[in-house]
């Protein structure tokens, strides 16, 4: 049995429907974002004590919870090595879904709740590293149980340079009759905001996709922010008839082959209500573009256009997964702005590829609550993920020892991040080790906000007027009497859930 707890949405039974070679040479030009020119998951949480099997497809668990742990049988001179992934760092999907099912007085499923994707979406500051580089930032406080430690990393990459490297947007762009109404004005905000973010001399193509598909625009360099024919593309776009997702699929990618541009950003941005009902989706061809073997990839960034209740995120999730390129939805048409012109590059670039991030803890220690997607004793069953630039991968979990008595304050804990340059392809590492009474005695505001977030995103999946209570107490606690907007949403989100209304 592999040694490894996985979290998330389950990969979708899809067919192999096109096999594209992937194309162009490699990469060239700055390591640092900039461009240069080319030479040539309540606080009960996953309990998930390794070695534990996968839980079922689907589910957001771990193992039991009362699952025994005694110091008896562990090897004092066997330190716990763990490494953990948090997902793309920005795949923020499931938050916004959220919110707009509570705006709309609905219950939402727990199954749409993917703790790390909330750590993802709400921002927690950490003070960004040198160009070039990243940080690790961890934090660690007391629980209310003996033992019990609350432990949250930040890996936080260097801010965004300007200028940016050139892009390359392939728009795949869902026309089908469910897009209607709010759908397709959403898909239409998206391409607005996109547009706004450009520059001269990027490029932009794009197919319309239902039944058939229409390629609209095709190698078009645009004339600086707002450029006209792409406005005038967004605005032009209608819905009706099925929806044939591979078929356009495959039509983008052969675009954004057509146009790949080494020393570019190479993006395809699929915009969609996720619910193809004709022919096939192609997993396959999405990953075998994103492919990082001897190039930079044409990574998938996937836009939910909903509208909530029926929206299939699903396979929206699975496609921008394998499309190793930012998940995000759309509430409404300001949030494209938001995602697309405040976020552009958090949500667009890539500022450390394939990041790994190692933990090493004291040998009574036990990974006990995670509420990352994913982590394992062995490396090869945790994927690297990228992370973008401006951004932070923040894993957040509760480590118990087999016995408080054990517990030794001058005992240390390691982290080690490992990442390649994003265009050269240059091995990197960043380590810190702390002791735990340095790391109990530090201040520790990341700490509190993730907590918070962790315990509203936690009270989602069980929720109960007790849990809701306490996510709102642990709201309070990190706000510290100061202004935070993104806490003060959730509080209100919270106020709105049908079961915290109930008398």
């Amino acid at each position: 049995m592999k040694n490894v707890v996985f979290i998330g949405s389950a990969a979708l039974s899809l067919i192999v429907a096109v096999g594209l070679a992937a194309c162009g040479a490699d990469e060239a030009g700055s390591d640092f974002g900039g461009y240069s020119e080319p030479p040539g998951e309540s606080s009960g949480g996953n309990v998930a004590p390794p070695p534990a099997p996968p839980p079922s497809e689907g589910t957001d668990a771990g193992t039991d919870a009362a699952a025994p742990f005694a110091c008896d049988g562990l090897d004092k001179d066997s330190p716990v090595i763990l490494y953990l992934s948090a997902d793309d760092s920005n795949s923020m999907g499931s938050p916004v879904q959220i919110r707009e099912l509570l705006n709309k007085g609905i219950t939402p499923s727990a199954s749409l709740v993917r703790t790390y994707e909330f750590l993802n979406y709400y921002r927690i500051q950490y003070p960004a590293p040198p160009t070039g580089e990243l940080s690790i930032l961890p934090h660690l406080g007391e629980t209310k149980v003996a033992g019990e430690l609350d432990l949250q990393l930040g890996v936080r990459s260097y801010d965004a340079v300007k200028p940016r490297r050139p892009v390359t947007i392939t728009f795949v762009l869902d026309t089908s009759g469910s897009m209607g109404g709010e759908p397709i004005e959403r898909e239409r905000a998206t391409i607005t905001a996109i547009a706004q973010s450009l520059a001269e001399g990027d490029i932009v193509n794009a197919v319309t996709w239902n039944t058939s598909n229409n390629i609209v625009l095709s190698g078009h360099k645009v004339t600086g922010p707002n450029d006209p024919q792409v406005l005038a593309m967004a605005a032009s776009i209608e819905a009706s008839g099925g929806t044939d997702l591979s078929t356009g699929l495959a039509v983008g990618y052969q675009l954004a082959g057509q146009h790949y541009g080494t020393g570019r950003l190479n993006r395809v941005i699929l915009i969609s209500d996720g619910g193809a009902n004709v022919g096939v989706t192609d997993e396959d061809l999405i990953g075998l573009q994103s492919e990082d073997a001897d190039k930079e990839g044409i990574y998938l960034v996937g836009v939910g256009a909903g509208p909530g209740e029926n929206y299939n995120d699903l396979l929206m999730d699975t496609v921008t997964d394998k499309g190793r390129g930012a998940y995000v939805y759309l509430d409404n048409p300001a949030e494209a702005t938001r995602m697309f012109v405040d976020r552009f590059d958090e949500t667009m670039e890539v500022a450390a590829r394939g990041v790994q991030v190692e933990i090493t803890l004291p040998w009574y220690m036990r990974m006990f609550k995670f509420y990352g997607e994913e982590y394992s004793t062995n490396p090869e069953e945790v994927e690297p993920q990228h992370l973008a630039p401006s951004d932070a991968m923040i894993f957040n979990q509760v480590i118990k020892a087999c016995d408080p008595s054990v517990v030794d304050p001058n005992d240390s804990i390691t982290v080690v991040a490992r990442w390649k340059t994003p265009l050269t392809y240059l091995d990197r590492e960043v380590k810190v080790t702390m002791t735990l009474a340095d790391l109990l005695a530090a201040p520790k505001p990341q700490l509190a906000k993730g907590k918070a977030i962790v315990a509203y995103a936690e009270a989602l999946k069980n929720p109960s007027k007790e849990a809701f209570q306490s996510a709102l107490t642990l709201i309070e606690e990190a706000k510290a009497g100061a202004s935070d907007p993104e806490l003060d949403e959730i509080a209100a989100l919270i106020a709105k859930h049908p079961v915290h209304l109930q008398p």
